[in-house]
C-alpha cells in the first residue's frame, strides 16, 4: 500500500501475451482513466 499511496502506482498481474499497449488500452477501457506509463517485469 506504501507504494500505492507514495507513488500513485498500481500493480497488476497479466498475461504474458499483454504488451504495454494492450495493458494501458484494459486500464483505460475498465477504469476510465489514462494510464502515464506503464512498467513490465516478467518473473
Amino acid at each position: 500500500m506504501k507504494k500505492i499511496e507514495d507513488n500513485n502506482t498500481l500493480v497488476f498481474i497479466v498475461d504474458i501475451c499483454a504488451d504495454k499497449k494492450k495493458i494501458k488500452d484494459a486500464v483505460k477501457k475498465m477504469y476510465d482513466i489514462q494510464a502515464k506509463k506503464v512498467n513490465t517485469l516478467i518473473r
